[in-house]
């Protein structure tokens, strides 16, 4: 039996060695990909829970909409009554009083289709104006930071267009919007105000929202954006989360500093032009 020489002995150690580098790095893609789809179920469980969080919101925020219009129209039903044992109903009397009903019935309608259209999200990313899109969520968020006493301070000229997904750059807005609310609740500030300033860079419109609550423990700065992070009894912790998620989506950021007096939470997105020049370079 003739012996292997010394070459083709080493060139069979290499090829099991490469073999086994094989196998470990199959066996390493494997375990990427499963972890990838932990990821991605992690991604999606957060925002059921979020979606589930703001469904929440959105009932409570209907029902303070919904507040006035009913007690109206419980004044209106009681007035009926008196009117029938004074003899004072008549077709004038049926005209006002179905004008003023429809009134707030209609009211009650537009808020249930701005609630509607508002937690509706975009196929696509569109452009779509900046400005709009916050006093959406302030139209939404009104009567919350009123009944806290919160004073917002919001103007802006023209229409800095930014590219992504207006219903959810909104839904952004609404929870930095949540979060100030609260920080002004939890630490039982006074003179309670919040400034919403929009500007732009070369590429990106970006919104400043800046209150005066007292600003973030430093130590807690860089974790306002973990998922589960809260220091309220009762928070999911998933807002500010979700928030970084859907700007990251529209290739923007989110930052967060402290302030004088308060906190600054900053959004960065890409300018509509700047975007669609940047999509026809790539295709």
């Amino acid at each position: 039996m003739i012996e292997k020489s010394e070459s083709e002995r080493n060139y069979q150690e290499l090829v099991k060695k490469y073999e086994l580098v094989v196998q470990q790095n199959q066996y390493l893609e494997k375990l990427l990909q499963d972890e990838v789809v932990k990821n991605k179920q992690k991604d999606t469980i957060l925002i059921e829970q979020s979606r589930l969080a703001a469904m929440g919101g959105m009932v409570a925020s209907i029902g303070h909409q919904w507040r006035q219009p009913l007690n109206h129209l419980s004044l209106l039903m009681h007035d009926v009554r008196e009117a029938l044992e004074f003899g004072e109903i008549d077709d004038q009397y049926i005209d006002r009083f179905t004008r003023e009903s429809m009134v707030q019935i209609n009211h009650m309608s537009r808020t249930i289709n701005d609630f509607r259209k508002f937690y509706k999200p975009n196929k696509e990313r569109i452009p779509f104006s900046v400005g709009d899109s916050i006093e959406e969520a302030l139209t939404i968020f009104s009567l919350s930071l009123k009944k806290h006493g919160i004073q917002v301070e919001f103007e802006y000229r023209g229409q800095q267009m930014a590219y992504g997904y207006p219903n959810e750059y909104s839904q952004v807005v609404l929870n930095i919007l949540t979060n100030a609310r609260d920080a002004f609740v939890q630490k039982d500030s006074r003179h309670r105000k919040l400034s919403i300033k929009i500007g732009e860079t070369t590429d990106n419109v970006t919104a400043e929202f800046i209150d005066n609550a007292g600003g973030i423990e430093p130590v807690l700065l860089k974790k306002v954006f973990d998922p589960y992070f809260t220091t309220r009894q009762n928070g999911t912790g998933l807002g500010l989360y979700l928030t970084k998620m859907i700007v990251e989506k529209m290739n923007g950021t989110v930052t967060v500093e402290n302030t004088s007096d308060g906190a600054k939470f900053c959004l960065s997105i890409p300018k509509a032009t700047a975007a669609v020049k940047q999509e026809l370079v790539s295709v």
